[in-house]
């Protein structure tokens, strides 16, 4: 069989696929918003979607690696069923109403993006192959191959509605503000680790005074995190909006950089009126948050926590303030 034949194929295949991922980015229509979708059904399908672009791929792989290499147009029909594979779950993605909430669309898009990359890759490959000789072990198409399965598999890890993608953003943020909280502990106690950091300065007795307050917001912000991811697993997400998901994780993105400016406000040379500043501003989104929480949490069975949280808020800030008074750096005010 003349390699051109080979590469024409291929050469089709590794441009459709291109045009398919290019599809993903279409904005969603109205019509997608059909009021007869049914949640568990779409995914089920999908996840059968991903198996058989996975099969596809790899008996592509087989047919192509092993000799004597099958004709071309043996090779057309089993590169057109990866292609018909990888449409069909274009169509599936794009089934997905947009009621469903913007996490959830978003978790997809990216899942199904790393699929479609890595059919762009396997196509590259293979037609790359084709005036090339390998043995079956060390061809590249087979780790392209196990790269594509491996993208297919991971859909099923995909949280399936915009409650479940709203708290994986929240455990994402959690992760961020204990990591912050960490380094600052470990800085406090341990001079070595100022060092390792390049960090010339270390604090005066006066700062470590100022510090446990700034500290204490720190920790109420990853307990906010914390409380409201637990509290959103929970919740039964039938009787809400899925944008008030939406709504939530773009509220609590705003912590971590407010916690990150912080920090970094804290570390020596502490200019306490720079660290107050910054406290301040993570009091506010802080306080944002718990205002807004009632319409995405059971307000009842929630209230405990949300006022202890809020509590917490103003305590750190009124202890701010304090020492503030305490050193001469601000007026008490009565109201």
């Amino acid at each position: 069989m003349p390699p051109n034949d080979y590469k024409a194929t291929f050469q089709t295949m590794s441009s459709n696929m291109k045009n398919f991922r290019s599809q993903l980015d279409i904005p969603a229509s109205d019509s997608a918003a059909d009021s007869a979708f049914k949640q568990e059904e779409f995914w089920n399908n999908l996840l059968k979607i991903s198996e058989k672009l996975g099969f596809e791929a790899n008996k592509v792989t087989i047919m192509w690696i092993n000799k004597p290499l099958p004709s071309n147009s043996d090779m057309i029909g089993v590169c057109g069923a990866l292609e018909i594979a990888t449409v069909a779950l274009l169509n599936s993605f794009h089934s997905l109403p947009t009621r469903e909430g913007n996490l959830v669309r978003s978790k997809l898009k990216s899942g199904v993006t790393d699929i479609f990359e890595h059919c762009i890759s396997f196509s590259t490959v293979l037609l790359n192959s084709v005036d090339s000789s390998y043995t079956n072990q060390d061809h590249p198409l087979v780790l392209e191959c196990g790269l594509l399965m491996e993208s297919c598999s991971r859909i099923k890890l995909l949280p399936r509605n915009n409650r479940f993608a709203c708290a994986d953003n929240l455990k994402s943020e959690a992760h961020v503000i204990k990591d912050a909280l960490r380094e600052l502990e470990e800085a406090r106690s341990s001079e070595e680790f100022l060092d390792e950091i390049d960090c010339d300065e270390t604090w005066t007795e006066a700062d470590r005074l100022i510090i446990n307050p700034l500290l204490g917001m720190i920790k109420t912000s990853g307990a906010l995190t914390k409380k409201t991811m637990d509290s959103i697993k929970k919740e039964d997400s039938s009787s809400r909006d899925n944008n008030v998901y939406d709504r939530v994780s773009e509220q609590i993105s705003k912590v971590s950089p407010a916690v990150d400016d912080l920090a970094l406000a804290i570390y020596p040379p502490l200019v306490w009126e720079d660290a107050k500043d910054q406290a301040w501003k993570l009091k506010q989104v802080l306080e944002d948050i718990l205002d807004f929480l009632p319409q995405a949490v059971n307000p009842e069975e929630n209230r405990q926590w949300i006022d202890f949280v809020r509590k917490a808020v103003a305590h750190n800030a009124a202890e701010i303030q304090r020492i503030f008074i305490q050193h001469g750096l601000a007026e008490l005010s009565l109201t």
